[in-house]
């Protein structure tokens, strides 16, 4: 019942522990990878893990700038940013762990405005695109806040490889809404993209709710708090990394069938750092 804990969680605080720029909800229940899982031979292969030491990637050695299958071993969370000349993974940081139980807004959008984020996993695999040439940094956010691993350089230019074959879509869209498939086969892979338009980063917490819940029952039980109802939350859930506007990722998944709850909880800069979900962000779709 790890998920549907923390879910509640959530709920009772209102998201105050939502940080910048990751998906920090929790660390999902995931029912397994999928069999479906991207083949590695048609691209490069990386895996990453969060650990008590930091974060240990492997497979960066040669790396060319494209399309790479990503594996996250273990729990945690695993994203990758790359940084504008002169803003250092030490002001990423800083600026990140500035928004909290209370988010200093400054930070959030100087965050926001040097750093790309380029997705990520929480356990599981599918791909992500690092699109030019350049040096890619490893994050993770959870007690002890932000933490980074060591930076690796991609050369160029991009390689050519297609994105593997999916089974729906996801969409981030302009105005905090999601757009997409409103059904996906319970075990598959689906493409997360959030579209250039939408203006701010994104992630995708997929989470499995009780059977005729709806998007507004969700959202009023984020809103309650701990004086509301008991929340709808089921035990499944996936969780994936954040997207800058304009790119994408593939995520293999294998969940049970039913209805999930598609949220976003990222921070908005424009609204003081309030969660995305909060400000109706939420769809249901049905896995079957």
């Amino acid at each position: 019942m790890q998920m549907v804990k923390k879910m509640k969680g959530v709920v009772a605080v209102v998201g105050a522990t939502v940080l910048a720029c990751t998906p920090l909800l929790s660390s999902p229940t995931v029912a397994g990878a999928s069999s479906a899982a991207t083949s590695s031979a048609a691209m490069p292969h990386i895996t990453a893990k969060v650990t008590k030491q930091g974060i240990v990637v492997r497979g960066t050695a040669g790396l060319r700038a494209g399309r790479v299958h990503l594996t996250v071993k273990g729990p945690g969370t695993v994203e990758f940013v790359s940084f504008d000349p002169g803003y250092t993974a030490d002001d990423f940081v800083s600026d990140v762990n500035k928004c909290g139980e209370k988010c200093n807004v400054k930070a959030l959008k100087r965050a926001l405005a040097n750093a790309t984020i380029h997705g990520g996993m929480t356990g599981g695999t599918g791909t992500i695109v690092l699109p030019t040439a350049g040096s890619y940094t490893p994050f993770t956010i959870g007690e002890r806040g932000a933490v980074v691993g060591q930076p690796f350089r991609v050369s160029g230019p991009p390689r050519k490889s297609s994105a593997p074959s999916v089974d729906g879509k996801i969409l981030a869209k302009k105005g905090l809404s999601w757009g997409g498939s409103s059904m996906l086969p319970a075990e598959g892979r689906f493409l997360f993209k959030n579209k250039r338009d939408s203006g701010v980063p994104h992630f995708v917490q997929l989470q499995q709710v009780e059977v005729g819940t709806t998007a507004d029952q969700v959202i009023d039980a984020l809103l309650a708090g701990e004086n509301g109802p008991p929340p709808p939350f089921l035990e499944a859930g996936l969780l994936t990394g954040t997207l800058s506007p304009g790119h994408s990722m593939t995520v293999d998944y294998d969940l049970p069938p039913g209805h999930y709850a598609v949220i976003c909880f990222f921070p908005d800069p424009n609204m003081k750092g309030m969660p995305h979900a909060f400000m109706g962000m939420v769809r249901v779709i049905h896995l079957m």
